[in-house]
């Protein structure tokens, strides 16, 4: 059985954070993640689209392993283009696809294999939810056979409670990708639509496999969280060998320093927490139940809090609470990130100009690569700033920024002559009284 793993979505809904396949989880990519359980569960074969932009970086990781090719989708757009062009390298009948940021429990792709031998053209995936996710829904008949996928129906107008996992296994895949040539109509909805007729023209039992381990997906950018989490709860705790940690910091819980990493005096990490090489965690700060790429400074008397930082992250004499922080960005000294409404109900975010609730009601800010802040700058929660902004001292940034600005505070001081001078005998006074 071959493998088609997709990477080569552009990810709009997650700006301004870049390609989320290449985000980095306790030290690996999403897309390294999926590789090496892929080839735990013995499917070698593996064939990685991608797109313009993160196709060098993909042939790197599939340099890692053997048996990986890593292509650039074709002008087709969608699901449909990426499938299409990894056909051509495709020689198998069998056919496992796969999105590469859909994680799923260790031993998911064993059984979904075993299960697909019972089958008769394959099996779909899917995952009974409670609430609206925004992607396809399965429909089934009572032998358990897909009958129609509807693609991100809108919320309310659900045809089911199945959400489909881009986790399908194909046992005549030629004869699919008939159908897959043929499709016409939107971008976004050709695979679908052609799966549709595969089952509805060329009358194909494709099963639905029902999951029922933890799935989680990125979509939008809080999600970046919840495969923070996901990671966290399954990391084993570590300190390496060539970390330096001082007798007086405290790690407690399940924390894993990396190699080269400094902990100074008095700092506390608090885990599930993951540290990644190269990391500087300065004097009196603290960091919890958050994870850090390589080369992090949290500075002097910072928190982080429940937050994903990204490589080359700064700070100093900061709060940065739920949020998703991209890499190569520094916040200057007392930059305060809100994170929680005055009335505590959930946060809502701005998604390609639609407001949507975050069903967090604890949610920071998201910041693009490359952003600066100056000093006593400060953020109102939900808000997103872009790649390469700078935000001047003493901001409170209550909108979104586009990327590429520059954000200044237009204040005007007023100068008059000083009548007074300090006292320093009533200075003296207090000093006494503290002694």
């Amino acid at each position: 059985m071959q493998v088609i793993l997709l990477a080569a979505g552009f990810s709009s809904r997650l700006e301004p954070i870049q390609d989320k396949n290449l985000l980095e989880f306790c030290g690996k990519s999403l897309v390294e993640h999926q590789i090496a359980a892929l080839k735990k569960a013995k499917l070698r074969d593996i064939v990685v689209v991608g797109n313009e932009e993160n196709l060098e970086a993909l042939k790197q990781i599939a340099k890692k392993f053997n048996n990986v090719a890593a292509v650039k989708q074709e002008d087709i757009e969608g699901m449909c283009g990426a499938v299409l062009t990894a056909s051509k390298l495709l020689k198998h009948k069998n056919i496992l696809i796969l999105n590469a940021n859909d994680m799923l429990e260790e031993g998911t792709f064993e059984k979904v294999v075993e299960a697909a031998k019972d089958s008769q053209e394959g099996l779909v995936v899917g995952k009974k939810m409670l609430k609206y996710f925004p992607g396809g829904y399965l429909v089934a008949d009572k032998k358990g056979f897909l009958t129609d996928i509807v693609e991100k129906p809108e919320e309310g107008k659900q045809p089911s409670d199945i959400v489909n996992i881009v986790l399908h296994v194909f046992n005549n895949f030629p004869e699919f990708l008939g159908y897959l040539k043929k499709v016409t109509g939107k971008k976004d909805e050709k695979y679908e639509k052609a799966l549709d007729q595969y089952i509805k023209k060329g009358e194909a039992k494709m099963s639905v496999f029902r999951y029922h381990g933890e799935w989680q997906a990125i979509k939008y950018p809080w999600h970046v969280l919840k495969m923070m989490d996901f990671f966290l709860s399954r990391m084993e705790p570590k300190v390496d060998k060539s970390a330096q940690v001082s007798k007086s910091a405290i790690v407690r819980g399940n924390v894993y320093i990396g190699p080269r990493v400094k902990v100074f005096e008095n700092a506390i990490i608090q885990g599930p927490a993951y540290i990644s090489e190269g990391c500087v965690i300065g004097n009196n700060t603290l960091v919890r139940e958050s994870m850090l790429g390589r080369n992090c400074v949290v500075g002097f008397a910072t928190e982080v809090a429940r937050s994903y930082l990204n490589h080359n992250v700064w700070t100093h004499k900061t709060f940065v609470g739920d949020s998703i922080i991209d890499h190569n960005v520094s916040f200057g000294a007392g930059t305060v990130i809100g994170n929680l409404r005055f009335d505590e109900e959930d946060i809502h975010v701005n998604i390609k100009e639609v407001r949507h609730n975050s069903g967090m009601n604890k949610l920071g800010v998201v910041v693009g690569a490359g952003a600066r802040f100056g000093i006593n700058t400060s953020t109102n929660p939900g808000v997103k700033i872009g790649q390469n902004v700078f935000i001047g001292g003493n901001v409170l940034v209550s909108q979104d920024i586009p990327k590429d600005k520059i954000v200044l505070l237009d204040q005007k001081l007023k100068i008059t002559p000083n009548t007074k001078k300090a006292n320093v005998e009533a200075r003296e006074g207090n000093m006494k009284k503290l002694k």
